[in-house]
């Protein structure tokens, strides 16, 4: 069969065609996991994923590359979010005092993932409401006291209480949604 008729005969929903296709590269895509995670479960949950996007996206293969190339370059792309993602979680399941061991190092890994965190809350504050903002930058960042940001912003105490709690969902909403958008 050729790329263009293993292609069709997915995008139709033939399960014989995938399963050539999936034996073709099956092997190839766990080893290119493999090598790049250095973790056999994880590079097999990774081929499923590979696999299950060509499936899911076959039919928006253009033949602008080869098959294996665009086969690859999911793989590629999901193995490198995987490793962001790992190194997040690692990242965020440190205590303070493996915190300041990893700064410690000027050329250290943290150093670029504190970076990528404080992208991430750079992004969510532009989104949020110009009041909901304020509060939350005077709260969190100058550490007033919310009836000081009151009497700043010109708002009761409990306007202050919500714009902050508002403000706090938002970001941990975006962040969550920026997680899951590059760690799919």
């Amino acid at each position: 069969m050729t790329e263009k008729q293993i292609v069709s005969r997915i995008a139709e929903g033939d399960e014989e065609a995938f399963e050539i296709l999936f034996n073709e590269y099956h092997l190839k895509i766990l080893n290119l996991s493999y090598a790049m995670l250095h973790d056999r479960d994880e590079a097999e949950d990774l081929t499923q994923e590979v696999f299950l996007e060509v499936y899911r996206s076959i039919e928006k293969f253009q033949y602008k590359s080869q098959l294996s190339t665009w086969i690859y370059r999911i793989a590629v792309n999901k193995t490198i979010n995987q490793i962001k993602k790992n190194k997040l979680r690692r990242f965020f399941s440190m205590d303070n005092s493996d915190v300041l061991k990893a700064s410690s190092f000027e050329h250290s890994d943290w150093t670029l993932k504190d970076k990528q965190y404080n992208d991430y809350l750079h992004q969510a504050l532009e989104k949020l409401p110009t009041k909901q903002k304020q509060a939350f930058i005077l709260f969190t960042y100058d550490q007033l006291p919310q009836k000081e940001i009151a009497e700043i912003m010109n708002c009761s105490l409990q306007s202050v209480e919500v714009l902050v709690f508002r403000a706090r969902k938002s970001i941990q909403k975006y962040i969550e949604t920026i997680d899951k958008e590059i760690f799919k």
